[in-house]
């Protein structure tokens, strides 16, 4: 009898282990790509990563470039990051435009500003909209409110000033969450 339970309990020692690693073999996940205006994102990579490859993200790439603001997204267990082209920025007036990008701590806010906690992709974003009667909003790392809205079938990011950035990619995957790109600026309350 004795024999039968040191036999039963070593049968269940071995499956439980192999099932244990049977979890954590196939938690592996695979790798998710998506191609944009000739550039490969990939969920393998950080989001700096990513965008350091294409030439539409030459303004994030430097603001990235510091590295607390970097750490600052990196270290978030999942973020969705509206990544503004820097077609936004040159649809400014130079005094405007140079004015922005000369002030660190307005550039900082503002990828803190188009960064939201969690994993939204852009079917989420469409049904919190029609949801709650074609807008929401959403908290940011700056613990502003940042709008979502949808014109023509588009969705666009509002601010407190109602100034919009229109949605032209979305669903590109990064380490640690979405990205979605957009077209146009918007800025933190405080920072105007």
């Amino acid at each position: 009898m004795r024999f039968k339970n040191t036999i039963l309990l070593l049968f269940i020692i071995c499956v439980g282990t192999t099932v244990s690693a049977q979890k954590y073999i196939s938690a592996g996940k695979a790798e998710v790509s998506k191609e944009w205006e000739g550039t490969n994102f990939t969920s393998a990579k950080t989001f700096a990563e990513n965008i350091a490859e294409a030439p539409q993200f030459t303004v994030w790439t430097k603001l990235l470039k510091n590295e607390p603001l970097r750490e600052s997204l990196e270290n978030k267990e999942m973020v969705t990051i509206f990544a503004m082209t820097d077609a936004a920025f040159m649809e400014l007036p130079k005094k405007s435009r140079d004015s922005i990008l000369g002030n660190t701590k307005l550039m900082n806010s503002m990828v803190k500003y188009l960064t939201i906690p969690g994993r939204v992709d852009s079917n989420s974003l469409k049904e919190e909209v029609k949801k709650n009667g074609g807008k929401t909003s959403m908290k940011t790392l700056e613990g502003q409110t940042l709008g979502v809205k949808e014109s023509n079938g588009v969705l666009q990011l509002f601010d407190s000033e109602n100034r919009t950035a229109t949605i032209i990619a979305s669903d590109f995957y990064h380490k640690n969450g979405f990205f979605h790109i957009v077209s146009g600026l918007v800025f933190p309350a405080s920072e105007e």
